[in-house]
């Protein structure tokens, strides 16, 4: 199981070049319109360069992401569980 790390919370628009493509795909396969302004967490799985975006406007519940990062073989770590929660409550 690989550890997926929280590496910011940002909006969209401030989405460095180099993961902009992940929350662009992830917009897409979820069908959602990407607002500039709209809050995106994003999660690196383990040392690689695998991005995971995390749309914090009608957020997945906890489960659901800890679900989904499972079918990837990732899990959060208890830092980035922690933080991810905070933000998943608002």
């Amino acid at each position: 199981m690989h550890a997926a790390k929280l590496v910011s919370i940002t909006e969209a628009k401030d989405v460095p070049p180099e993961v902009r493509p992940f929350v662009e795909f992830k917009a897409a396969v979820e069908g959602r319109e990407l607002e500039t302004a709209e809050k995106v967490a994003v999660l690196v799985i383990g040392s690689t360069t695998c991005y995971v975006p995390v749309f914090l406007k009608n957020p997945p519940s906890m489960r659901e992401l800890e679900k989904s990062l499972a079918a990837q073989d990732a899990a959060l770590t208890d830092d980035s569980r922690a933080a991810l929660d905070r933000h998943l409550k608002r």
